[in-house]
């Protein structure tokens, strides 16, 4: 009797106003989720690479060392200072309930031809979690044994090396600039380091011809499972481990770091209202508009066709047309992102970019079906009434 699949579209072009606003709805329903999605997934990458930059939680010293550092000056990604003590030392920390993880590093320096001093820091690209966040680019970079990470400060030749021991050493990565000694500093893994004090030794620099990059350290830097216990495990270090000194980060670097985990937080819980509150939106326009409809359904009724059909009908006109503004939405917030080479919207690739847009249409289209659903039951209801 019906050829149900023409009436839907015939009904979209024959109401243009109405076609107009469910349209508009649903494009600005999936331009909302699909800009959310990316800039939520943002400042969370943002906020965690925040917080892995804050560097250790603790930082050990062997005591002679720990007198020489100024507290004012101690960085957590590190403070370089020239001494020396066997690793066998900290074996005791494995004891220490709150700590995570424990990575060292071994520091060495030479002068540059300007008379300057320029540090070097050995450190564990396999256990690292202070130096790495800091990478720019891909923070995974691990220099192969004979190169190096150089800091954004560090100076270097044409061919993007740097002298150092009258040897050429090449630059993999370099470290965004963090206003500390890191930006003039370079750092090698540990088998690079034994490489270089090789290379001192050839050019006449015997002061660490004793070091063993593998078994010796001048920093240990620990991450803790919780950040309000820092200072608990570097009293348990003070205490328990001899010859060392164990610093936990300043009081003000704990309250960041756990006032980065409740932004994330928070975050999630706002991302969450919105999504709420604009299906909300959704349902409450479509329930008016559906109201507005009574008399046509009712017309349909009259005509002979079963609530059924009428579903069908309305359920694919719902269909096509949350279908179409919705993919508008999507389409329309990416070009903003290409045109404003993402300064207005980020997407981090492509693949990322795919699915928040496969997952803003999905919603936005499913959304749009059930409640429309929702709305001509609530309309079949008035009509037994």
């Amino acid at each position: 009797m019906f050829n149900i699949r023409s009436i839907p579209l015939k009904n979209i072009k024959a109401h243009p106003v109405r076609t107009f606003i469910l349209a508009l709805l649903a494009f600005a329903q999936a331009a909302c989720f699909f800009s959310g999605i990316n800039i939520f997934r943002e400042m969370r990458q943002e906020l965690s690479n925040a917080g892995e930059r804050l560097g250790a939680d603790v930082i050990v010293y062997p005591t002679a060392a720990a007198s020489k550092i100024s507290t004012k000056s101690l960085l957590m990604q590190g403070t370089p200072v020239e001494a020396y003590r066997g690793r066998s030392m900290l074996s005791g920390l494995e004891s220490c309930e709150d700590i995570l993880d424990v990575s060292c590093q071994i520091y060495i320096s030479d002068t540059l031809s300007d008379g300057s001093r320029i540090w070097i820091y050995g450190y564990e690209p396999d256990t690292d979690f202070a130096i790495s966040p800091w990478i720019s680019g891909d923070k995974d970079t691990k220099p192969e044994k004979g190169s190096v990470l150089a800091g954004s400060a560090v100076e270097t030749a044409d061919d993007d090396t740097v002298m150092l021991y009258g040897r050429e050493w090449p630059v993999a990565a370099r470290l965004e600039e963090t206003g500390s000694v890191l930006d003039t500093s370079v750092f090698a893994s540990v088998d690079t380091i034994r490489d270089m004090i090789s290379a001192s030794i050839s050019n006449g620099k015997d002061d660490y011809a004793s070091l063993d990059p593998e078994t010796d350290f001048s920093a240990a830097l620990i991450r803790v499972y919780e950040k309000d216990k820092a200072q608990n495990a570097a009293d348990w270090i003070n205490i328990h481990i001899r010859k060392v000194t164990a610093v936990a980060g300043e009081e003000t670097l704990t309250h960041t770091a756990l006032g980065i985990q409740g932004t994330s937080g928070m975050m999630a819980l706002t991302a969450g209202l919105i999504f709420v509150v604009l299906l909300l939106a959704m349902f409450i326009t479509l329930s008016m508009l559906m109201k507005e409809r009574t008399d046509e359904i009712r017309v349909w009724y009259s005509v002979g066709a079963s609530q059924g059909i009428v579903r069908r009908m309305m359920l694919s006109e719902a269909f096509i047309i949350h279908l179409a503004g919705a993919v508008l939405g999507v389409l329309v917030m990416a070009f903003l992102s290409i045109i404003t080479g993402g300064r207005l919207l980020r997407i981090d690739s492509i693949s990322t970019g795919l699915s928040a847009a496969g997952f803003s249409i999905a919603v936005t289209v499913a959304a749009g079906i059930i409640f429309t659903y929702t709305a001509l039951l609530s309309a079949a209801n008035r009509r037994t009434v």
